[in-house]
């Protein structure tokens, strides 16, 4: 018997033995040549059917058992758990229509994709319930399964559990079905034994049967590897009565719906069966109600479903009418079954909803579908169009208050709401569908029950998103319970044989749950997190970074990007969104894209709150009354943990079994299976880590009695020992197996003997070892009886000449002309050889000369491998000096694909090109005009076939002269060709340096671009449009285009253009600072002329008051003129002009004023005399009545100062000057020069800095005071009404340039000033330097 790979015995010719082959996974086959021993020996071997021939290291290859060619029903059995092993006997297994193999408590359930007759009918099941005790004879089944379940059940008065797992399409939902139907036949069997009707609550098993069809139709989908794709996750659980196998109720619980594919599919694969079924219904008149009358058209004038419509044998009408008897069996009949369908189709009606651009937002573009899928829905066609075409937000304001802001949704915005509108309608509908099946049926209080998983196993896609980070964290936990429950197993076994064992070699996947889930940096919990922070939640490369930080220590973990040595499935680079996680099935990419949106799954809730005002009750029912503030919990992530917890603690308080669904082929075809990918499946889905848990221990175990029979050669000489255990004992310390086989690589359990992997395989070489001799002897006497000396020659001759042929085969030297013609005549004088057997005396002569003519073809065939070998390194030498080249070449590419100028680039791509061209041509010559040897071997593979390399080989070698070019001849060629690359080399330099150089420009550019753009930001453009001037917007408008048409010439692979660009976008913005400076001027003059107009009028009153008409009525004739004229030029184009008529409008109104206070000054001192006067005499006549004096009447203000007894308002005296615009000089070198444009001098009128008199200048607010004091200050700015007041605020003047305006309007209103008479002052406290605005 061979050994394992590695072990130090050797092989010999025709030992059994596993081989790998990379396109065929291991291959069953033979020993054909053996050369050297142990570990080195090199083995030559073919497979089974002679198809396949390798030549591999002995510790490559598996040794193949009896039990592994011939398969046996519980691989636990094998002599040897390995890959090969594995594969084949499930290949065996296969073969013979055999589907369904044990791992211990696994079954591995291949999927056939045919009808196997007389595998599952009632004569199976009714096999499976009268199976004994231990199951003897039971072959692996579904069926078996199920009855182990229900009696451990009645047994052990413990729930039990089936998780049944596989890739899409390895037949899960068919394996469920049939454990289903199994505990649905042992139900009705026991009522059908006891004689009890069944009926109402007793037919409880057939109404959970019934609710497959419904969950199919609204769950299942055509995907590329299955026509009837499970897209959800599934637990059923049948409860049953206590000590009885009789169901008495059940219950449904759904897992992760893949919602997307409402919405969206891949090329090829379909929407859920339901939307084609109600197609096909509507169209054959089979759809009750309004969706009859809503469904018109096929589905593929549907957006919804317009990938792929149809299925291979599936009828969608036929279909249909399942799906409606199966929801009658629940009892969903009349108006709940036209909801249900008004529902769904409303769905698939809202995916033809367009939508096109009005104004900023967008408009319904097909009113005809929107008005459809509102009344399927029960809602107004409006408020849903309103609904879409808005977004609705709630954000805070001040003081607390909650402000709605509503703002109007691009086309795509409103796209993307349809599809989460739709999404989440279905989703609903399909959750209250799982409810209104489990009302049918759940009516049980017991817990105890039988509970049955179907999940979708590890997904890796060509691009692993949001869907599969759930799926793969599912199946990661489950993996855990799996890999617990098989420990607890194999610990159970050891613990009933009573051996010592080491728990620390298995397998523990809790680090990469923890990565996923593990407060509060789990993936899952980061993504959760993000979702509370409302709006600036991080999505992409951005939630990728936070990922990478919390994670990037973890061995479970790598950080992915265009510079990390990590791929994709396609082989693409990974890019900043992509993290990989190291998953019990492999390594996967995931890419983060919406991930966020995704988690929160919520629609806007003015959008809810429409479904939930929906007339028709199931809506109602799936949209209920939306929570004012919704938990953070609400997300997906949250809700799916919670789910896979209480599933994993149900799983872990029931007792487990476990079904693994294996797909054979991708191409669905039966009787093929392929092993690379059956390989993949049993790794991904734990099976391979079950056999290591086994094999991490003592893997091998055989009972007492089978080992006696098998090694009896090993039986002590005398020994009387009948307990076979002791026996066994005896034999391990056998000298020879001692010698060996350590006490440590076994144990003696109560039963079994344990053994490592390679002991059985050691006592099997040791046996043979044992036994060789006395073979020896009986294969000599043999050959003896066999035939004569002349024959054994005769067959030495022949091997010896076959071994010479397999030598140049194997070196590839068997086509060269001088090797095939010396083996040739080999053969030929061999088969004269043949010939002459009888005859002994000429056919010692022809052996003679036989073995002269093999000796000389054997040293013919060393030569030519020598030969051989000499010209294949000097060819390795040139074609790695090529292949250098070749990756110089494709560097050069690179940078050409980089290069800005096109012609540069076309110029060194077309150098590139000269030079792999030429390259090509070495290569071409070298792998084909090689030695002698190879011109042969060229010349047979050429007619094997129309492959392109062998058809250019061949063409090449015509083109090829009698005499071969020489070594040096080549190495010339070889050279000129490198000249090239090197040229290139060369060229691309200079063209990097011109991009440089360009590169440089550009960033001066952009920098004078920059500047040109923040001088341009500092002109207030809305307020100009708020006073209606739009000579400044446009003027801005006209220097961002500039700056825009800028910008695009910087893309340009010539400076001159740019250059002009970069000039005129200067001088734009130079034109628009002096547009806005003169617009300014403009406006505070038009403001003096306002306030002059109001001055006039309050002048006007005061003097008609006083009587001065005939005094200062000239005065204020001539100012109103003044006024009027600076009107009639405010439009002129030099707004000097209106600057010049405003000041002196503004110096006429102050004259005015001044000869108004100057009467009005005189008259009241006209007054005091009169009043004197009178008052004297007064005064002189009471002294003589009584001789007591009269106070006077003089009023004073508190300190003193005689306080006027009239105010007079006067009209800033400050001239109004324009200053001359900036010179505008046009730029090229990018440095900014400083605007003469600031806001305060720009503003309008209206806002604080435009009624600043265009004096006032920093020169002037540097020295406010002039060498005044305070009270010089206050007489100078004419307020000494309010001195008192002022002495009161102020010490000095600097006490007065710290005022704000809240101190300003303070004074002000204390004292009562008017209004004119308060702005002087605040333009007197400006000009001192305070910060106020007058």
């Amino acid at each position: 018997m061979p050994p394992a790979g590695g072990f130090d015995q050797g092989w010999s010719v025709n030992d059994p033995c596993f081989f790998k082959d990379e396109a065929r996974g291991w291959i069953l086959g033979r020993v054909t040549k053996v050369v050297g021993v142990g570990r080195t020996a090199t083995l030559s071997l073919a497979s089974a059917d002679g198809k396949v021939t390798a030549e591999r290291d002995a510790s490559a290859i598996e040794a193949a058992s009896a039990r592994a060619r011939e398969g046996v029903e519980d691989m636990v059995a094998l002599d040897e758990l390995t890959e090969a092993t594995v594969l084949s006997t499930l290949r065996v297994r296969y073969d013979r229509k055999q589907i369904y193999t044990n791992v211990g408590g696994i079954l591995v359930a291949v999927n056939p994709y045919e009808t196997i007759a007389n595998v599952y009918g009632e004569d199976r099941m009714a096999g499976a319930a009268a199976a004994d005790a231990a199951f003897s004879g039971a072959a692996p089944h579904p069926f078996v399964m199920a009855e182990q379940a229900l009696r451990a059940l009645d047994r052990d008065r413990a729930s039990q559990s089936f998780v049944i797992s596989g890739e899409s399409g390895s037949g899960k939902t068919e394996t469920c079905k049939f454990i289903l139907r199994y505990l649905s036949y042992r139900s009705k069997r026991r009522f059908e034994l006891a004689g009890t009707p069944r009926g109402g609550a007793n037919a409880l098993e057939e109404s959970v049967l019934l609710s497959n069809p419904v969950l199919e139709a609204f769950g299942n989908a055509k995907t590329l590897r299955n026509d009837n794709s499970s897209r959800f996750g599934k637990f059923t659980r049948f409860d049953f009565e206590r000590n009885s196998s009789t169901i008495n109720g059940g219950h449904i619980e759904n897992l992760l719906l893949e919602k997307v594919r409402v919405v969206e599919q891949s090329s090829g694969e379909r929407n859920y069966h339901i939307f084609y079924q109600l197609c096909a219904a509507a169209k054959a008149g089979k759809l009750p109600g309004q969706a009859g009358k809503a469904l018109t058209g096929d589905a593929s004038t549907h957006i919804y479903s317009k990938t792929c419509t149809s299925v291979d044998d599936m009828d969608d009408s036929e279909e249909f009418d399942a799906t409606v008897a199966a929801l009658d069996a629940l009892g969903v009949k009349g108006a709940e079954l036209e909801a249900i369908f008004r529902a769904a189709a409303a769905v698939y009606v809202l995916g033809d909803v367009e939508f096109a651009e009005d104004g900023d937002g967008s408009k319904i573009s097909t009113q005809a579908p929107l008005d459809t899928a509102a009344s399927l829905l029960g809602v107004s066609s409006s408020k849903l169009a309103q609904a879409l075409c808005t977004r609705v937000r709630d954000v805070a304001g001040e003081g607390g208050v909650r402000d709605i802001v509503t703002t109007q949704n691009t086309p795509e915005e409103a796209s993307t709401l349809r599809h989460a509108l739709a999404k989440a309608t279905f989703s609903r509908l399909f959750d209250w569908l799982v409810q209104r099946a489990n009302k049918a049926f759940d009516k049980s209080d017991q817990s105890q029950f039988i509970g049955i998983l179907d999940i979708f196993g590890f997904e890796d896609m060509a691009t692993n998103g949001f869907e599969q980070v759930f799926i793969n964290t599912t199946n990661e936990q489950l993996q855990k319970v799996f890999n617990d429950l098989v420990f607890e197993a194999e610990a159970e076994e050891y613990t009933r044989e009573g051996i010592d064992w080491d728990k620390t070699c298995f397998p523990d996947n809790t680090p990469c749950i923890e990565l996923l889930t593990k407060r509060p940096i789990g993936i899952l919990r980061l993504l959760d997190s993000e979702c509370s922070r409302g709006f600036v939640a991080s999505d992409g490369a951005k939630l990728v970074a936070k990922v990478n930080k919390a994670h990037a220590s973890s061995p479970f973990f790598e950080v992915c990007g265009p510079a990390s040595v990590w791929r994709r499935k396609d082989g693409s680079r990974t890019e900043d969104a992509d993290f990989l996680v190291h998953h019990f099935a492999g390594p996967i990419v995931y890419t983060v894209s919406s991930f966020v949106e995704k988690n929160r799954d919520a629609l806007f809730p003015h959008v809810y709150d429409v479904l939930h005002a929906s007339s028709d009750s199931l809506i109602q029912a799936c949209f209920p009354e939306r929570e004012e503030v919704q938990s953070k919990k609400e997300t997906v992530a949250n809700k799916y943990l919670s789910q896979l917890a209480s599933l994993t603690a149900t799983l872990r308080e029931s007792s487990t079994r476990f079904v693994r669904c294996i797909k054979t082929n991708s191409e669905k075809q039966p009787q093929k299976l392929d092993k690379p990918a059956v390989l993949s499946q049993l790794v991904c889905s734990g099976v391979m880590a079950a056999l290591e848990v086994r094999r991490a221990g003592f893997p091998t175990r055989v009972p007492y009695r089978e080992f006696v029979r098998e090694f009896r050669a090993f039986t002590p000489r005398g020994a009387a020992i009948t307990d076979p255990k002791q026996l066994a004992h005896a034999m391990m310390r056998h000298p020879h197996v001692a010698e060996r086989v350590p006490s440590s690589a076994y144990r003696l359990g109560a039963s079994k003997l344990f053994m490592q992997s390679e002991v059985l395989y050691q006592l099997q070489s040791i046996r043979n070892a044992m036994l060789y001799p006395f073979v020896r002897r009986l294969q000599r006497w043999w050959v003896k009886l066999q035939g004569s000396i002349l024959q054994r020659k005769l067959k030495r001759c022949g091997a010896d000449l076959r071994d010479a042929s397999s030598e140049a085969a194997i070196k590839g030297v068997n086509c060269v002309a001088f090797v095939r013609d010396a083996l040739q005549k080999c053969e030929a004088s061999l088969a004269k050889a043949n010939l002459l057997i009888n005859k002994p005396a000429e056919a010692a002569e022809a052996l003679s000369s036989l073995r002269a003519e093999i000796a000389k073809a054997t040293e013919i065939v060393k030569a030519a491998v020598q030969k051989k070998e000499e010209a294949y390194r000097i060819r390795a030498e040139f074609l790695a000096e090529i292949d250098d080249a070749y990756s110089r070449c494709k560097a050069l590419r690179t940078i050409a694909n980089g290069l800005y100028a096109p012609r540069d680039a076309e110029g060194l791509t077309d150098a590139c090109v000269d030079a792999e061209g030429k390259l090509g041509a070495c290569r071409t010559e070298l792998l084909t005009v090689a030695a002698q040897w190879d011109q042969g071997a060229l010349a047979l593979s050429g007619s094997q076939g129309p492959h392109s390399l062998r058809k250019g080989a061949m063409q090449s070698m015509k083109n090829i002269s009698s005499k071969q070019d020489t070594h040096e001849h080549r190495r010339a060629r070889l050279d000129t060709a490198l000249k090239s690359v090197r040229e290139a080399e060369s060229l691309s330099q200079k063209m990097l340096e011109r991009q440089r150089l360009l590169d440089e420009a550009r960033r001066e550019f952009q920098a004078a671009l920059d500047a040109a753009s923040e001088r341009l930001a500092i002109i207030p453009v809305e307020q100009f449009i708020i006073q209606g001037i739009r000579a400044v917007p446009d003027a801005v408008v006209e220097a961002r285009d500039a700056i825009y048409e800028a910008q695009k010439t910087l893309q340009g692979s010539d400076s001159a253009p740019i250059k002009e660009a970069v000039t005129n976008a200067q001088a734009s913005v130079d034109k628009a600072l002096a547009r806005a400076e003169s617009e300014a001027l403009r406006l505070r003059a038009m403001t003096d002329l306002d306030e002059c107009e109001k001055t006039l009028v309050q002048i006007g009153h005061e003097v008609r008051e006083g009587g001065f008409e005939e005094r200062i009525g000239d005065l204020l004739t001539h100012g109103e003129k003044l006024v009027q004229d600076a009107r009639a030029v405010a439009d002129a184009p030099d707004v000097a002009t209106l600057v010049r008529a405003a000041r002196g409008a503004v110096d006429a109104v102050n004259h005015a004023g001044e000869q108004l206070e100057k009467a009005q000054a005189q008259k009241r001192a006209e007054e005091k005399a009169r009043f004197n006067k009178l008052l004297g005499r007064f005064q002189r006549m009471d002294e003589a009545n009584s001789g007591r004096g009269v106070p006077k009447f003089a009023r004073k203000a508190g300190g003193g100062v005689q306080k006027p007894l009239f105010k007079v308002k006067r009209v800033s005296t400050v001239p109004v000057e324009a200053p001359p615009p900036p010179p505008v000089q046009p730029r090229i070198i990018p440095k900014a020069p400083k605007s003469p444009l600031t806001p305060r001098n720009v503003s309008p009128p209206d806002t604080p800095a435009a009624a600043t008199p265009a004096t006032v200048t920093k020169t002037s607010v540097q020295t406010p005071a002039g060498g005044h004091t305070l009270d010089s200050w206050i007489a100078a700015k004419n307020l000494g009404k309010y001195a008192t007041q002022l002495h009161d605020l102020a010490g000095d003047l600097h006490d007065l340039q710290e005022m704000t305006d809240a101190d300003a309007d303070e004074l002000a209103q204390e004292c009562a000033m008017p209004k004119l008479a308060a702005r002087r002052f605040k333009k007197a406290l400006l000009e001192l330097g305070a910060p106020v605005h007058p």
